[in-house]
Order: C-alpha cells, then sequence, then structure tokens
C-alpha cells in the first residue's frame, strides 16, 4: 500500500508514538534532550512519523497480532543507558509484554531490565553489538515478536537514514526524517541527490538539517545521502532510497471533435503509468439542452449526439495504486438534415382512402411537412393527398395500379429530407374498364354492354345516364347487386378517368365502347381492362386511339368473354388495323 506521504512535518511531530524509524540522542546523563527545531529525532526516541511510515492512521483493529519494536538498528554508546520501546497491537487484549537481551559482545556485562509497559533500558559497558528482543502475547493465544540491535559505539559519528526506500508521487511533499549519532556530539547535517533522473527538477530542503523535505515534478528513482561530521570532524555518510510514482498520464483526442447528429462517434483515449492501470472509464459531463445521448462507460466510448451543440466527456483512468488523472474532450454536433422514416408499402383498392404516416427525428425542431403524388399509373387524375401538411395525410386512388406517395421534411437548419410510400390500389372486381384521354375541356364517355345487350344508351348498356353512384343501378343477371355494373367516376372536362366495374359479373360476352360526348379534339383516349384475377396490372390495355373532336363517333374497344375459368379479350379493330370506330346515331341500335 502506498504511504500517505503528504502529511505536514510540523503535524508529524504532534502525533503519538506509533512505531517510528527514527533514533534519538542520549544524554550523557541519561537523560532524553528535547527535539531541536527541525525536528531532529534521535536515536530510540518514537515521538513521530517518519517518511515511509503509514501514517498512523487504522482502518481498525488489526485481524492478527502485532508487535513494533521502531528502528531495527539504535545507536548509544558504552555507559551511556538508552531506552527501546515496543508497541502491540490486536483485536484482542494483550496479555504479556516484555523484552529480552539475546545476546551481546563477550566479556559484556551490560545493565538491562525494563523500564515501563513495552520499555526497557540498556547500559552497554563496552563497545559492540547488543541484540534486544521483544515478545508480546493477547488473549487469543497469539505470539509475536520483534528485534532491535544496539550498537555500542565510540569514535567517528554515525549517520541515520530511513532503513527502508520511501515512495511518494510526483508534486507532494515528502518529509525524510534522518539523524546522527557521536559519542560526543554531531556538529552538522548535509543533505544531497546522489542520484535522479535526468533534469529531474528535484528540491531537498532543508539541506542542513536532521529533517528535510523532499518533492519532484518527476517521477523515477533518486537516491539522497546525508552526510554528518563530529567535533573532531570526522564525519559518515546513509543514503535512502526513494521511488517517485504518479497517477496515470491519460491523452485524450484533440477536441473538439466535429460529429453530425445522430450519428455514432467513437473516442478513445490512451493511459499508461509505472505499476498498472486498474480502470478506464467515460462519462458524459454535460450535453446541449434536451439531449437524452448518454455515453459508454468503456474506452472506447461512444456517443450519439441527438442534439445540435457541446457534448463534453471526462476520461479517467485509475492505477492499481488508487491513484487517477483525468482527461476531456469536447464534441460537436453539427447539423444534419432530418430522419424521415415511413411506410414501405401500403394496399388499397381503388377510390379507397388510405391513411399514411410518416415519422421525423431532428437534431432541432421540425418545422415544416409536405405530401404529394410523386407517381402514378397512366391516366390517373388522382388528388394530392390531404392534408398535406401534417405527419399523417390520406390518399384516395382512382385507378388500379402502383402510385409513389413523397413526403418531404424541412427542419429549422432549412435542412429537408423525403420519404416515399409505394400505395398498390389493387383491382378487386371480376370485371374492370378503366378509361383516359389527352385533352382538356372534353368529355368522353365509357359504355359497356351486357351480354344480352344490343342497344347502345339503353339499360343493357352502363354509361353516364344510368350508372353512376348518385343513380338506382342497374339490375343486370341474376338477384343481388354482386352483378350489377357501377360507373364510379363520370369526367367531363378532360382527362378522365372513368371507371366501369363489376363484382362477379355473369358469365357471357361484355362489348366496351367510348363515346365521343363533346369537346374539341381529337383526343387521344386509352383503355385498361382487368379481369381474370389481374390486380395493379391491366389484363390488356388498347389506345390510345385518336376520336375527332366536336363528333358523335363511338369506338368499339373490345369484347370481354366472362367465363368460369377467367376470362378472354378480344379486340374490335377491323380487319384493316384502323379502330373500330363510327357515329353513334347510325349504330344505335346494333351492339
Amino acid at each position: 500500500m502506498r504511504r500517505n506521504t503528504s502529511l505536514l512535518l510540523g503535524f508529524l511531530l504532534l502525533l503519538p508514538a506509533c512505531g517510528s524509524r527514527t533514533t534519538l540522542k542520549v544524554g550523557t546523563d541519561g537523560s532524553v534532550p528535547p527535539v531541536p527545531d527541525g525536528g531532529g529525532f534521535d536515536a530510540g526516541f518514537d515521538g513521530g512519523l517518519d517518511a515511509g511510515s503509514d501514517g498512523g492512521f487504522d482502518a481498525g483493529p488489526p485481524e492478527e497480532l502485532i508487535a513494533d519494536c521502531g528502528r531495527r538498528n539504535q545507536y548509544t554508546s558504552p555507559r551511556r543507558p538508552i531506552t527501546v520501546m515496543g508497541t502491540a497491537t490486536s483485536s484482542d487484549e494483550i496479555v504479556d509484554e516484555g523484552w529480552t537481551l539475546v545476546d551481546q559482545p563477550r566479556t559484556s556485562m551490560p545493565a538491562f531490565g525494563p523500564a515501563g509497559p513495552g520499555e526497557a533500558t540498556l547500559t552497554p559497558d563496552v563497545e559492540g553489538d547488543y541484540l534486544l528482543r521483544y515478545d508480546v502475547a493477547d488473549a487469543a493465544g497469539r505470539v509475536a515478536t520483534c528485534e532491535v540491535v544496539v550498537h555500542s559505539v565510540i569514535g567517528p559519528p554515525v549517520a541515520i537514514c530511513p532503513e527502508e526506500p520511501l515512495t511518494t508521487t510526483i508534486d507532494v511533499p515528502l518529509a525524510v526524517l534522518g539523524d546522527g549519532y557521536d559519542d560526543d556530539m554531531v556538529v552538522s547535517y548535509q543533505w544531497e541527490l546522489a542520484l535522479e533522473p535526468r533534469r529531474s527538477g528535484a528540491r531537498v530542503r532543508p539541506t542542513d538539517e536532521p529533517v528535510t523535505e523532499f518533492v519532484t515534478p518527476t517521477r523515477g528513482d533518486y537516491v539522497l545521502r546525508l552526510t554528518v561530521v563530529d567535533l573532531d570532524m570526522a564525519t559518515d555518510s546513509c543514503e535512502v532510497m526513494i521511488t517517485v510514482t504518479g497517477p496515470p498520464e491519460v491523452m485524450c483526442p484533440d477536441s473538439p471533435i466535429m460529429a453530425p447528429t445522430r450519428q455514432r462517434v467513437n473516442v478513445t483515449a490512451t493511459a499508461t503509468d509505472d505499476v498498472g492501470i486498474a480502470s478506464e472509464t467515460w462519462e458524459l459531463v454535460s450535453s446541449p439542452r434536451g439531449s437524452t445521448a448518454t455515453a459508454r462507460a468503456m474506452n472506447p466510448t461512444r456517443l450519439t449526439p441527438d442534439r445540435q451543440g457541446s457534448y463534453l466527456l471526462r476520461f479517467t483512468a485509475t492505477d492499481v495504486e488508487g491513484l487517477s488523472a483525468s482527461c476531456e474532450v469536447e464534441v460537436i454536433g453539427t447539423p444534419t438534415p432530418p430522419t424521415l422514416t415511413c411506410p414501405m408499402l401500403v394496399t388499397t383498392e381503388p377510390l379507397r382512402p388510405v391513411d399514411i404516416t410518416a415519422t421525423a427525428e431532428d437534431d432541432g425542431m421540425i418545422t415544416g411537412w409536405r405530401w404529394t403524388v410523386s407517381d402514378r399509373p397512366p391516366g390517373s387524375a388522382a388528388a394530392e393527398p390531404t392534408p398535406r401538411t401534417s405527419p399523417t395525410t390520406t390518399f384516395t386512388p382512382d385507378l388500379a395500379g402502383v402510385y409513389e406517395v413523397t413526403v418531404e421534411v424541412t427542419d429549422d437548419d432549412g435542412m429537408m429530407a423525403s420519404c416515399t410510400t409505394t400505395v398498390e390500389a389493387g383491382n378487386v372486381d371480376g370485371l374492370r374498364v378503366e378509361m383516359a384521354w389527352d385533352t382538356a375541356r372534353t368529355d368522353m364517355d365509357l359504355h359497356l354492354l351486357n351480354p344480352t345487350g344490343t342497344m347502345w344508351t339503353s339499360s343493357d348498356d352502363c354509361h353516364y345516364r344510368n350508372c353512376t353512384p348518385r343513380m338506382m343501378s342497374l339490375e343486370w343477371g341474376g338477384p343481388g347487386t354482386a352483378d350489377n355494373p357501377r360507373l364510379d367516376i363520370d369526367d367531363t372536362d378532360g382527362f378522365g378517368p372513368e371507371n366501369i366495374n363489376i363484382e362477379s359479373p355473369e358469365p357471357g360476352i361484355y362489348r366496351i365502347g367510348v363515346h365521343n360526348f363533346a369537346g374539341a379534339g381529337p383526343n387521344n383516349t386509352t383503355v385498361s381492362i382487368y379481369c381474370g384475377g389481374s390486380t395493379t396490372t391491366p389484363r390488356q390495355t388498347f389506345g390510345p386511339v385518336p376520336l375527332r373532336g366536336g363528333s358523335d363517333d363511338l369506338w368499339r374497344v373490345a369484347d370481354v368473354e366472362i367465363t368460369a375459368r377467367g376470362c378472354t379479350i378480344t379486340d374490335l379493330t377491323r380487319p384493316d388495323g384502323r379502330a373500330n370506330i363510327s357515329p353513334l346515331r347510325t349504330t344505335q341500335g346494333m351492339r
């Protein structure tokens, strides 16, 4: 676990004992001198946290028994007493603790004994190393131990550095606790950087006190050296390694990123770290008003802007030590035409209205709708859909066949989109005859003689005088209306269409005629016949045939024979290839 190295030195001095790795000088009379300004920590003293400790903040009672002796190596001189202190932590009551002198120089007869709970005092009598052990037991029956080596020295000073390598992060001050011991007096301290990355920018201040502060903006491994000098100008040095880490280095793409609305954009960031990346996440920090867009948390993230404007994305990487770094990228949603959806196909029958509904999405507002008939069967004069300016419209085909109805929308940026629906108006009658012509302000009439009829414009002839929906239907064939003819449309001012239908015609031969009733000409006329199951494609089409303007001409087009097996169409064109045309008045009584 990375140690907390950001505590201020003054705060460190106020914390209670917690396994310090520092030392304390002992006076010739055995007294403990006060800590000098600047933080001189002396052999055996446990009054503050050194750099590299865990900060003294426990997450809770330990699940095991832990014994802590402070510094492993401590210093004194012959006949100068030193007190060592051990501490124990456990979730259970400590029931036994004490120090033991385990080893000493040959011929040595030191004074050693307890000095308080967890404490013992050693007065060495000769130079050399004395091994002391601290043993502790708790109520759960667990035992733990730790050791201290007391060095009894005479002569040159001893420089004292932290016993373990230290770790910190970039730009976070690290208190480094050093000290020195001499049998007389240490008169000076000097810290220096013995090893550092090139152009590291590291700073060590103060350089002439036992305790210093180290800070650097650069990752890497550093070595700090402490040199101490005594009254005889004798010196000693020690070193401590400091590893400087930091949060991950993250990089987002250059921004802003221009992204069309309603189109997905992928954004990838990179993260590197000296110890390893634990997690990478994206979040959408802000978005335009009214937006419901979301960003995928994984890297790379995915965002589909649904409104114009600025989207702010934040990428955060966390390393295995729990350090995090973030970067941000702006995505600008740019205007795009509306997204328009309409049915691909709808089916109906001639003269049966059909509703068509379109839906539109936009990064702003839809400001206009417009429906039109963009394609129609030859001869059709079907009206434009109504209403023309709303998402739902109604269209009524006038002929059997295939139509295309197109809707166009406009948004508040003036951008447009269109969508086309195919409308199939299928014939459902056993016999259907359609007629259209090409001259305005003219009146062409469609006629249909029943199988027994011999006279045009009689009750055996379905035409404008007796066969329109406003008139009583002609009674043809057997009972019921399924075999009666009906003239759906009677157009009197040009172009048509006119349609005659029989739902279930009686078997027989039906004759089709076209009469030039009024108007200038010539009128190029076309007749289409549906029978025998034909729906949107005529069984046969005749014409265009020109009929003289202002004449009384009747064009005998074709005979349609209806049988149980279907229909047969016979062309009535004359043997010489000319259309079978003669004045109606001269053929009034002739089939």
